[in-house]
């Protein structure tokens, strides 16, 4: 007997001896101490397969679960701590996105591993349910990390389930791409306060000083160039020049004392001033405010060509006054159409408030008071030699007597209908040479009270005039107007310096988080995961044992005679594999022939077998 098997085993390699199933290959020589096949285990060491699903499995798929949550709240509630706070460097916003990314991935990683765990227990459940062809169980295998495997039709026909959690697991990862993308750095405009210097007007101190050119020992002469540049661009533009900004975009109050002129009508300057005299001290004579006004105005109200229809001048005996005569009739201002208007505008000590708003460097400035507080009256000899300390006992401000001779110079013009129908100025040469800015230059020619006569509008083409210039309407208003603005623009010489809170705005990066996305993203991620472990126990239940796709795991499942014919010519693994041997359909199951212990007996076996071989799993059996 044993020499017919020792020469069969000689022609068939492959012959399985008896029933321990051993395959024998060519003899190899014999050594002490080693042999080259496992002896026959005796029977009462033979112990069956072990049934149960342990911890470790169901705790892998449910501790990764837990962890993809435990990452997904962790990632929102880092997110959410820097919505709406300040950016304040690259590395800051650098690291946020890389610690963003980390929450995405580890949650990724989590989240697939538990799907994975559950797919691989479905494997083995499909397996044990149905005979599938060897392509088909290599798709199955392959199908969690190498997307060709969704082309093996088979998986699609006989796998649905576990094609839908591996579709799951390759999808999952795409919340990593939505999440970090969740905070985002925009621009908010912040406010914030501090103590700065800034322009102001101070005629007070020596600021002033830069705008009066001198004669002799210190005399006031006449206003400097610059001080007579920006008046005249006041003037001319009827708006307030502008002063360099703080910062671009600020807004702060200012307080500050500067002079402005306070225009009245003739009637309402005399009874205010009734009982008042003003000395002249060539004839040693008294004069009240009406004697001196109808002296000034004497050669012009009493002729009749050439016609008047404007005359500015500046009394002598009142040093801080100026007269205006107008014929045109504005009924805003005087109902009397027939009546002239005669202002008497007298310069006075002012209290300003004001606020100064800069939109990128363009400032707008609102007046919020101008509350005259006094006269700034004085005697011509005391405001000439200011700077000379004690050449005079009567105070006076150099400062407002150089504003006093910046508007002397442009009322003091007698503005006429000529003979032949012409506009001219009919003042003296000596005042057009040292006043040569006039008020046809300004907006107070577009006030009523000057062009508003029957003189003036047949001499016009047009007949349309327009007051657009004439701010506030009235010739009064829009000379104490021009004197608002004229000391408003002395901030723009920064002569003077105060500080004061200065509320800054300015654009600053702050991050900004979508909330929604990030949860929505995660909330699915999760929710998807968690029916895919759910499917897992499942199967991880029906299986009955915790099971991989380790080489271990297929190297005993495939302890098969069956498989072993089947490899012949295969046994290097190629891939893919022949289409003789991937068309063999398997089964995950209890093999028809079982295995022997040394008394000979046969045990039930469970193995990957051709389908005709392979009969389902019973739970709780005893399988070797």
């Amino acid at each position: 007997m044993s020499s017919s098997i020792d020469r069969q085993t000689e022609h068939d390699p492959l012959h399985i001896q008896g029933s321990d199933h051993h395959i024998r290959g060519p003899r190899a020589p014999e050594k002490t101490g080693y042999t080259s096949h496992p002896q026959p285990v005796p029977h009462d060491e033979i112990s069956p397969a072990i049934w149960g699903i342990g911890w470790w499995t169901p705790t892998l798929m449910v501790g990764s679960v837990i962890c993809g949550a435990a990452l997904s709240v962790g990632h929102h509630l880092y997110y959410q701590s820097l919505d709406n706070t300040r950016v304040h460097s690259v590395d800051q916003q650098t690291w946020a996105i890389r610690i963003g990314t980390g929450f995405a991935f580890l949650n990724k990683t989590f989240l697939v591993a538990g799907v994975g765990i559950a797919a691989v227990q479905e494997i083995w459940a499909t397996l044990r349910r149905k005979s599938m062809k060897l392509s088909g169980i290599d798709g199955m295998f392959a199908v969690l990390k190498d997307p060709l495997a969704f082309l093996i039709p088979d998986l699609w026909l006989y796998a649905k389930t576990l094609t839908l959690l591996a579709i799951f697991s390759w999808l999952i990862p795409l919340s990593a791409i939505i999440t970090p993308a969740t905070l985002s750095v925009h621009l908010l405009t912040t406010t914030n306060t501090t103590q700065v210097r800034v322009p102001t007007v101070n005629f007070t101190d020596s600021s002033w000083v830069p705008w009066a050119n001198f004669e002799g020992v210190g005399h006031i002469d006449a206003p400097s160039a610059e001080i007579s540049r920006l008046f005249t661009v006041t003037s001319s533009s009827v708006d307030v020049v502008p002063a360099a900004a703080p910062f671009p975009n600020s807004t702060y109050s200012l307080d500050f004392y500067g002079p402005s002129y306070k225009c009245q009508r003739l009637s309402e300057a005399i009874e205010e001033m009734k009982g008042l005299t003003f000395p002249d001290i060539l004839n040693e004579n008294h004069y009240t405010l009406a004697q001196v006004w109808n002296q000034t105005f004497a050669n012009i109200t009493n002729v009749t060509v050439p016609q008047f229809v404007y005359s500015g001048t500046v009394p002598d005996l009142l040093n801080n006054t100026l007269f205006l005569y107008a014929t045109g009739s504005n009924p805003l201002w005087n109902t009397n159409a027939t009546q002239p208007t005669e202002l008497v505008c007298q310069l006075w000590n002012t209290s300003y408030t004001a606020n100064l708003t800069f939109t990128n460097g363009v400032r707008t400035l609102t007046p919020v008071s101008t509350k005259p507080l006094a006269p700034a009256n004085w005697d011509s000899s005391a405001a000439i030699s200011v700077l000379l300390p004690g050449y005079h006992d009567t105070p006076a401000n150099g400062g407002y007597y150089v504003i006093h001779m910046l508007f002397s110079g442009l009322i003091k013009h007698n503005i006429a209908i000529g003979s032949t129908g012409s506009v001219l100025d009919d003042s003296p040469s000596s005042v057009l040479a040292s006043n040569p800015l006039s008020v046809t230059q300004t907006g107070l020619w577009s006030c009523p009270e000057i062009w508003n006569n029957t003189d003036y509008l047949e001499v016009t083409i047009s007949r349309n005039m327009s007051t657009a210039l004439c701010r506030n309407k009235t010739l009064a208003r829009a000379l104490e107007d021009l004197s608002h603005n004229f000391t408003y623009s002395l901030l723009s010489l920064n002569a003077a310096n105060t500080t004061v809170p200065v509320k800054v705005s300015s654009p600053q990066n702050f991050y900004s988080y979508n909330s929604r996305n990030l949860l929505l993203a995660y909330a699915t991620a999760l929710g998807v995961s968690v029916v895919c472990v759910i499917v897992g126990f499942m199967a991880l239940f029906e299986n009955g044992v915790s099971q991989s796709t380790a080489f271990s795991s297929v190297l005993v499942t495939t302890r098969n005679p069956e498989l072993d014919q089947l490899a012949i010519g295969h046994c290097l693994g190629r891939n893919p594999i022949g289409k003789e041997i991937g068309e063999a359909k398997l089964r995950f199951g209890e093999i028809g022939e079982g295995v022997g212990g040394a008394s000979g007996r046969e045990y039930r076996h469970a193995a990957f077998g051709m389908k005709w071989s392979v009969t389902g799993l019973s739970k709780g059996e005893k399988y070797y």
